[in-house]
């Protein structure tokens, strides 16, 4: 490759883009965006499923942290690099099937069969291993099939993921609860080794008057009846505590339900809330209430049964454990709110309940511990714990991560080669990031989401709300894409101190300088300047300036 062109990709591996650096399991955003941009459909979403086993529901539900890190929204918006990948799932066929490596002889049980558990799987699978999940509920998925309603995500885009893993040779016995139907024991005797990824299913409890009173429930086991098909309770007016994206879940269903009210009481403000923006809205727009800075101090019932709840306000103080500001109560302050239905979406941990003695036993602060590197639990040889059983409550790429490092740990621990986890197309990126791609598109606006009319999409729970991009949509929107990562610097000799490119800097990251005895330092006045240079703290690699270099003097750096 010649060196002159920004677009070209020499440096990639040194420097990946702030997308693929911010996703817990690094994939290839900018890659998959470019060609998508491009129109190459196929290699995109080659590139875009790559060592993702949950290609398919990532592109409906993934709270998409390389977006956050998008340079393009220092600009103005970022680029929707998840609806660009939901396009990829939900327009492309899947071209060509994965080959796992020989058989092993090797066998290995899975407890839980969430984003975690499945990518483990995923990973063994295709390193050889013989690989069976262990699942309670009635299907795959974790939280993913049991709290993700169906008009967020249907049970069809899940399912494409697992008939992959399925293809890859991994058993699936659902309906399975070890610890009752079978002991964790009786697995690590059976198998040479044994991963715990059963995530976070047991609800963090309220311990205030009231609380055992009839309407009140836990988010968990409510949303799992609507995803199953049957009616949840739900009343005329429902209050839901809490401010998670699991509150805004079960929310928003109660109203397809047909609440006449539903109200959302969060202890904080809308800065600390750990939802998205568009979440929100979209929450807000189906007739949503949002209550800030109000903590439930009792609930009040008639009979049994819950009948109002009276908060507390609250103003913000210093930083708790969490890094947020702590909630203090006003005194003074309650006020009650008449309810039928209350759901407690406070947080969820995992459950210790089912473990063997000795393995409870290593339980520590609410949290099982293992080893920081391998994920092996501590002093139990061949038994591996991950995802959120471990970290606690996160997000479905941050719990794959933690599948995939167990997955290797249990490879290292069987004393086989290293090999790198699940297909790379970093050989297909090379081939196919083209040097066609002339940059971005500054003065294309985003494409408007498409999604269905509220009077439309709250007639019945399955029916989705976001409809996806169009072609021209996608490409439109792929083609904002900054290409950034990639560092520029300026070639003294080459430069005329034309200032083209300090007129585009949108960072004012470009600045004179001077060369003595071949070393550049930054000039002191302009007259002793000879070229300029480009400050790599400060810039975003945004491409403007190699665009309007009148003598090519801007080049991707070596």
């Amino acid at each position: 490759m010649e060196g002159n062109g920004f677009w070209e990709l020499e440096t990639w591996r040194s420097w990946p883009a702030p997308c693929q650096e911010a996703c817990p399991i690094h994939t290839d955003a900018r890659g998959y965006v470019v060609l998508t941009a491009l129109g190459r459909f196929q290699e995109a979403q080659q590139v875009a499923r790559d060592h993702n086993p949950l290609f398919h529901v990532c592109g409906w539900v993934c709270d998409a942290p390389c977006e956050e890190a998008c340079t393009r929204g220092e600009i103005d918006r970022p680029i929707a690099i998840r609806r660009i990948k939901r396009f990829l799932a939900q327009n492309v066929p899947a071209d060509g099937a994965l080959t796992p490596a020989p058989p092993t002889g090797k066998r290995v049980a899975i407890v839980g069969g969430g984003p975690a558990g499945l990518a483990a799987a995923f990973e063994l699978a295709l390193l050889g291993h013989l690989v069976v999940i262990y699942e309670a509920a009635p299907a795959p998925g974790g939280m993913v099939f049991l709290g993700i309603p169906h008009f967020r995500l249907s049970s069809q885009v899940l399912e494409k993921d697992v008939t992959l893993l399925r293809s890859l040779g991994v058993v699936f016995r659902t309906g399975v609860k070890v610890g009752h139907d079978i002991p964790l024991r009786e697995l690590r005797e059976k198998y040479d080794a044994v991963i715990i990824a059963a995530g976070c299913l047991s609800p963090v409890t309220l311990d205030i008057p009231g609380a055992d009173l009839e309407g009140i429930y836990y988010p968990l086991p409510w949303l799992e009846e609507a995803n199953m098909g049957r009616r949840p309770p739900c009343g005329e007016r429902v209050v839901v505590i809490g401010g998670g994206f699991t509150a805004m879940d079960v929310s928003r269903t109660a109203v397809r339900l047909g609440a006449h009210w539903v109200g959302i009481f969060y202890r904080r403000t809308r800065r600390e809330m750990e939802v998205d923006e568009e979440e929100l809205k979209e929450a807000q727009e189906e007739g949503v209430e949002l209550h800030f800075l109000a903590s439930p101090v009792r609930f009040l019932g008639q009979g049994n049964r819950v009948r109002q709840v009276e908060f507390v306000r609250n103003r913000l103080g210093e930083p708790d454990a969490s890094g947020r500001p702590r909630p203090v109560p006003i005194r003074g302050s309650e006020f009650r709110v008449e309810a039928d239905t209350v759901i407690l979406a406070i947080g969820q941990r995992p459950d210790f309940s089912w473990l063997d003695p000795d393995v409870a036993a290593k339980v520590e602060g609410g949290s099982l511990q293992v080893d920081p590197i391998t994920l092996m639990v501590e002093g139990e040889k061949g038994l591996f714990a991950c995802g959120d059983y471990v970290i606690g409550s996160s997000t479905i790429v941050e719990a794959m991560a933690q599948g995939r490092r167990a997955a290797a740990s249990v490879h290292r621990y069987f004393g086989l080669p290293p090999k790198p986890l699940s297909p790379t197309t970093f050989p297909l990126a090379g081939f196919f990031y083209p040097r066609l791609y002339e940059g971005p598109t500054f003065s294309r606006p985003q494409p408007s989401a498409p999604k269905a009319p509220v009077d439309v999409r709250l007639q019945r729970l399955d029916l989705e709300v976001e409809l996806g991009y169009s072609e021209e949509e996608v490409r439109l929107e792929a083609s904002r894409c900054l290409y950034c990562g990639l560092p520029l610097q300026i070639r003294p000799e080459d430069c005329v101190l034309c200032d083209a490119c300090v007129a585009v800097c949108p960072v004012e990251c470009i600045r004179l300088a001077t060369v003595e005895e071949g070393t550049i330092r930054w000039a002191s006045s302009p007259a002793e300047a000879s070229t300029y240079r480009i400050d790599q703290e400060a810039c975003i690699r945004c491409g403007r300036c190699l665009k309007v270099c009148p003598t090519r003097a801007i080049v991707v750096a070596s």
